[in-house]
């Protein structure tokens, strides 16, 4: 963490960026930071080369995000956020900066990118962001709170999965104390559904299987379901849940339908079993019991594969 801040403190400009399909901890951490370093007067920018999902455009900030990489800012250092690498980030690897800083809480991660600061014992790495900022003895405004309270908050289902900590609820607390809009991030960002949304998880639900006797359960989302709903792929983000929820599931996992040789997958488990490795497997990543990757296959093919590879992490009972 002392090299992280040092790193950045010496920058003659700075690049936030998190990664593609963004989530709340993405961009909450990626926004935390930019207003934290705005707000020391230093040289800073963020950056998201994906559609901002509605239910986070509340963010302070997301309206400044840079979107494009062909207008690369004039900084020579990249802070990457949430992830391991600059693909991730939908970055070119001759990207032209001097430094490059990693934060991250995926136990895929190896730390070997960059000056890294990588620590899977971390609920989102807004919670990392609020420890950096504590070390640098930075003010956390209202604005900042709200960024990071949305980062912890949706990257612990809003305190629901295990990474629940102690010290997450205490961080929560604290970030309120400090203004975050709490009920604007549970309003948006939790509750939230347009009539898209609610057609998508009608035609979504249609679609669950299960397999392995029902230990594994499958919800497929194809493209002709966004074109019938009218929304994006990014409006997927949650279905997850739908089919972790189902009993007797061990093994949720949700299949979208990029383009017609492109299937993106989340994985979510429960107990001792651990999705990172099979997400590593098909050059993704994450956690333990948390997972995604990208298929380069279509979504039926994408499937079989991803099965084959599945059933060997399930227990055999």
């Amino acid at each position: 963490m002392e090299k992280v801040l040092k790193k950045i403190l010496q920058a003659k400009g700075v690049l936030v960026v998190g990664h593609i399909s963004p989530d709340g901890d993405s961009l909450g951490s990626t926004l935390g930071l930019f207003h934290l370093l705005r707000q020391q007067g230093l040289v800073a920018y963020a950056m998201c080369l994906d559609k901002v999902p509605n239910k986070y455009l509340y963010l302070p900030g997301s309206d400044e995000l840079l979107t494009s990489s062909e207008n690369f800012p004039d900084v020579n250092t990249i802070v990457l956020l949430d992830c391991g690498d600059l693909q991730r980030a939908g970055l070119p690897a001759n990207i032209p900066v001097d430094f490059i800083v990693n934060i991250d809480h995926h136990s895929s991660n190896s730390g070997c990118f960059g000056t890294a600061w990588v620590d899977s014992a971390f609920a989102a790495v807004g919670q990392q962001i609020l420890r950096l900022a504590e070390l640098a003895r930075w003010e956390i405004s209202p604005t900042v709170a709200t960024c990071l309270y949305t980062s912890l908050a949706t990257d612990t289902g809003f305190f629901r999965h295990s990474n629940t900590t102690p010290v997450v609820f205490r961080d929560a607390a604290l970030l309120m104390e400090l203004g975050a809009s709490t009920q604007t991030v549970v309003e948006n960002a939790a509750e939230r559904k347009s009539l898209g949304e609610l057609c998508l998880i009608q035609q979504a639900l249609a679609n669950l299987t299960q397999e392995c006797d029902g230990r594994v359960t499958i919800i497929e989302v194809p493209r002709s379901v966004y074109a019938a709903c009218g929304v994006d792929l990014d409006e997927a983000e949650g279905m997850i849940e739908y089919a972790k929820a189902v009993p007797g599931t061990v093994l949720a996992v949700l299949l979208r339908e990029v383009s017609a040789h492109v299937t993106r997958v989340s994985l979510r488990a429960r107990g001792d079993l651990d999705v990172s490795k099979v997400a590593v497997s098909f050059g993704g990543g994450g956690h333990k019991l948390a997972a995604g990757c990208t298929i380069n296959a279509p979504l039926p093919d994408a499937r079989r594969a991803l099965l084959d590879q599945l059933i060997k992490v399930l227990p055999h009972a």
